[in-house]
Parts: C-alpha cells; structure tokens; sequence
C-alpha cells in the first residue's frame, strides 16, 4: 500500500502539475506552524478506509496555475474546485495501483481550508506521508 501512494503522488504531480515531491520524515525540519491548509477527505466504499490529504494554501495556489497554464491570483471556490479534483484523481489511481478489488469505489472529495497549529502524529492510519513539493507542505494518510 505504501508503495503504491508513493507511486500515485509522484505521477500526480508530475504529470498534472509539473512538481516533483520529495518524501520528508518530520515536517518541523522543513515548515512553520501555524500553516493555512486545505483538506480533503474521502471515504471508500465497501471499504472501511478513507484518505484524508492535507496541501499548503500556496501549493494548491501553484497546482492551480501549472495545471490552467495562468498566473493570477485564484478565488477560493477554484482552489477548492482544483484541490477537489487532485484528490479524486490521487484516489482513484491509488484504488487501481493498490490492486483493490473492483467493487471498492469512493465518494467525492469533501474540501475545506482549515489552520494547522501544531503537528500531530497519526497513529492510527495504515498511510502516513509527508512531502515537501517545492517548499510547500503535502500530507497524505489513509485511515480506518
């Protein structure tokens, strides 16, 4: 499963929005706290798991203007609409590249922008990765 989140992340940005994720251990070494995210979550069907992806404001900002080829300033319903989007493609090619079953399918992304304070361990996931895309913040974890 690890490996195929890796695999997912690293052709979604490459492909879609001409980023390289590199993989980190702690983001303390790397961001400052507080940080404006978005997140999304989804949940699997027929499966007990849901991934929950967390993006920097100004990462999302940047996918936005590599993806639609424009520099300017992004309203928040396109950088929701946008993060929406990236979340549904990194989940369905995570569905196919972990080898689910064809029955587990997933529900639509859920976006909100939300202030992280502090950083918490998840210890209750099965996923738990940490990137740092052009020195912007991008957490991924699948959780029962």
């Amino acid at each position: 499963m690890s490996q195929a989140i890796q695999q997912t992340v690293n052709k979604i940005f490459e492909d879609m929005y001409f980023m390289f994720p590199e993989q980190i251990i702690t983001p303390e070494d790397h961001f400052s706290l507080p940080m404006r995210c978005y997140i999304a979550r989804t949940q699997f069907k027929k499966d007990k798991c849901a991934l929950v992806i967390y993006a920097e404001d100004q990462l999302v900002n940047q996918m936005a203007m590599n993806f639609l080829g424009e520099k300017r300033a992004f309203e928040n319903i396109e950088l929701i609409d946008i993060f929406r989007e990236a979340a549904n493609v990194i989940t369905g090619n995570y569905i196919t590249a972990s080898k689910k079953p064809p029955e587990v399918g997933f529900e639509i992304p859920v976006v909100d922008i939300i202030t992280i304070n502090s950083w918490d361990k998840v210890l209750s996931c099965h996923i738990n990765r940490l990137y740092d895309i052009e020195n912007h913040f991008f957490h991924i974890t699948l959780v029962e």
